[in-house]
């Protein structure tokens, strides 16, 4: 009995622990199902005094791991911007974050519980210090001051003004009694933190100081800011002690190891080593090579043995100093890329990303597992497109070429050469097979590719630099023919009238100049759903903006003056578009960081998706229509809880669309309800949209 009282118990500890939680699904915003990505790295790294985890400022929250192990224990959210600094109290009990909202959070380090938050910054907070007793937190800002904290009440103690210029670094001595911080004035503040005055300032620095560290007994105090030398100051006599020439570049972080005898840095652009220095000769002791960015943070941990560090090559190491060698590497805050597909299976999700790693990613949008990466561009991924059939995934690139990837194997096809600028723009025809690319700047040319072949096949004229957004419409219905419509950086949008009978490549049949600025995005709605009269071929055209507009137009063939419906709501550039697969939604995304829901038919607005910290810049509906895919600059994707259209559209509720709802439908003309598409009547509209969703 005894024994299983105890298998339970530890059963109920393992199911409460993090270690068998889904990270992927941590501090998710209302309305979103799954988190792909981890955010971008944006500050230090900090092992808790015990060495049990490590924490990593990030675009989204704090990550808390497990320092053995590197498995995720903990998201912790809450601040409105990215975080800047985190730290733990010398007993463990306390985490504070400091963020580019200008505020800290304190937090239960053991349960992650938000304690309090302090509000006193006017600028972002960019470094957090503890006292080594616990009690007092500093806390550097952008607004040149910092202030000191009661850490366990949250309470403002005093103000250290001082500073001419942004503050970037603090950090107590061993003993409590004296307080260092830096930043963007070139200076060294050496400060007596119990009564708030200045005890001297070290100058001589010929850049900003964005690092400092005290030795562990108090004698030396490190820092940057001064090119490619570490200084080491006497903080008896607050003299240079010694100057150790270190990198080919610029150093960005110091760290003492728990000896003291040997001082660790990061290096800029050129090295991207950690290396370790002699404290009392300056002579280099060891390089740990593997990363290949900038070493932008370092952290030792309490058993000695242990070093942790932050690239921008967006990986995290921890080190085993005996062997030299990295315990394990976390590469979860990779750039995932500002754009995403769904294939036509919906079963993967792709993604293309930026420097340094320039990859696109094929994730598992059930689980967001990785599935792929396709390495091979040398520059960010800026566009992609599956075929219908989902077997070919196109990216464009600013390396100036396509790639062709076959999604089966991951492997590449063929890659198009030929454009005179960066690709900015792809989309595949409904053949499944022709691929158009638009490029940037003085490139007007919009090229036509085979992709079975892999032969250019044509190209059409834009008259106009910088074709941002490339769009196809379905077929039409009773002809060969379809729409492709660009959208150009002088905020035109030029339509041809391609038929696959005809090799004409004439001028646009339509011109559309209501924007004001170059024209980011554009999207046709699905074939036939919800228009008017389908076989006047009739079709809407969605359009976003740099000038913030959001714009429907409906396109007929032969008709050359389309009207539009500007949709108002957005307060920034709008990136991206994309209609739901009933047609019925539109999807829209902007610089205001928020992801807006439309109803196609009356234009109005029906709900705002908040959560992503930068502009949202990519959007993807899957093909069952339940979830929508967006991604933004603050390196994640978040996947969106969508209704698809057959929910509404099963009024009987038997599991399937069929003539029991048509009837339904037919039986209401006229009222007010149900009013499927949002037109506010009950009529024709709603009766087709019932008709083209028979048996799903």
């Amino acid at each position: 009995m005894k024994h299983l009282i105890f298998m339970f118990l530890l059963l109920t500890l393992l199911l409460s622990n993090g270690y068998t939680q889904d990270h992927t699904t941590w501090g998710l915003p209302e309305g979103a199902k799954r988190l792909i990505g981890k955010g971008e790295i944006t500050g230090n790294i900090a092992f808790s005094p015990d060495g049990a985890r490590f924490a990593v400022a990030s675009s989204i929250g704090t990550w808390i791991y497990d320092a053995h192990t590197g498995k995720e224990l903990a998201l912790l959210t809450g601040h409105s911007e990215r975080i800047r600094a985190v730290a733990f109290s010398p007993d463990s009990r306390i985490f504070a974050s400091g963020s580019g909202d200008n505020t800290i959070r304190l937090w239960d380090a053991s349960t992650g519980q938000h304690r309090a938050t302090l509000t006193m910054h006017s600028d972002s907070v960019e470094t957090l210090a503890f006292s080594p007793d616990g009690k007092t937190l500093a806390s550097g800002s952008g607004d040149k001051r910092i202030l000191l904290w009661d850490a366990e009440t949250g309470e403002h103690r005093n103000t250290l003004t001082g500073h001419t210029g942004g503050i970037r670094v603090a950090a107590f001595s061993p003993d409590g009694t004296t307080l260092v911080s830096a930043g963007q004035d070139y200076t060294i503040r050496v400060w007596n933190p119990h009564i708030g005055e200045t005890i001297t300032t070290l100058t001589g620095n010929t850049e900003r100081v964005s690092a400092l560290a005290f030795s562990p007994d108090g004698k030396t105090l490190a820092s940057n800011g001064a090119g490619r030398t570490i200084q080491l100051w006497n903080t008896d006599t607050w003299q240079r002690q010694l100057a150790i020439r270190t990198h080919y570049d610029s150093i960005y972080t110091l760290a003492f190891s728990l000896d003291g005898k040997t001082i660790a840095s990061g290096g800029g652009w050129h090295d991207n080593v950690l290396r370790m220095w002699d404290v009392y000769t300056g002579e280099h002791k060891n390089a740990l090579h593997g990363h290949t960015g900038s070493v932008t943070a370092i952290a030792f941990s309490t058993d000695e043995a242990t070093v942790a560090t932050v690239s921008q090559d967006d990986t995290i190491r921890v080190w085993d100093l005996n062997i030299e060698q990295p315990r394990f590497i976390l590469n979860g805050h990779v750039n995932v890329g500002t754009e995403v597909a769904f294939s036509p299976d919906g079963a993967t999700l792709a993604s293309g990303g930026d420097w340094p790693e320039n990859t696109v990613q094929l994730w598992n949008p059930d689980t967001g597992a990785l599935k792929d990466t396709l390495e091979g561009h040398t520059d960010r991924i800026s566009a992609l497109a599956f075929s219908a059939d989902g077997t070919t995934l196109a990216s464009g690139s600013w390396d100036k070429t396509i790639r062709l990837w076959n999604t089966h194997t991951a492997e590449l096809k063929t890659t198009f050469e030929g454009q005179r600028r960066e690709v900015q723009s792809l989309a595949f025809a409904p053949d499944g097979k022709t691929l158009a690319s638009g490029s940037g700047w003085e490139d007007t040319i919009i090229r036509l590719w085979d992709t079975d072949i892999a032969q250019q096949i044509g190209r059409l004229e834009t008259y106009t630099r910088w074709v941002y957004a490339l769009a196809f419409s379905p077929y039409i219905q009773s002809t060969s023919g379809m729409f492709l419509a660009s959208g150009n950086g002088d905020g035109t949008i030029r339509v041809w009238y391609l038929d696959s009978k005809s090799e004409s490549t004439d001028r646009p049949q339509m011109t559309l100049t209501a924007h004001t600025d170059g024209v980011l995005a554009l999207a046709f709605s699905p074939v036939g759903v919800g228009l008017p009269n389908p076989y006047k071929y009739n079709w809407v055209l969605a359009s976003g903006s740099r000038d913030g507009a959001l714009r429907l137009w409906k396109l007929t063939v032969g008709e050359p003056t389309p009207r539009s419906l500007t949709l108002h709501g957005h307060e920034a550039t709008v990136h991206a578009v994309a209609f739901s697969p009933d047609g019925t939604t539109l999807a829209s995304a902007s610089s205001d960081e928020t992801i807006r829901l439309w109803n196609v038919h009356s234009g109005e607005h029906h709900k705002t998706l908040y959560g992503h910290r930068n502009d949202v810049t990519s959007l993807a509906f899957s093909p069952d229509g339940t979830t929508l895919a967006s991604a933004s600059t603050d390196n994640t994707i978040l996947l969106w809880e969508f209704e698809p259209a057959q929910n509404r559209l099963d009024l009987n509720s038997d599991g399937l669309v069929n003539i029991q709802d048509l009837t339904l439908i037919a039986s209401r003309f006229g009222q007010d309800t149900p009013d499927l598409n949002g037109d506010g009547i009950v009529n024709i509209l709603d009766l087709v949209l019932v008709a083209n969703h028979f048996g799903k």
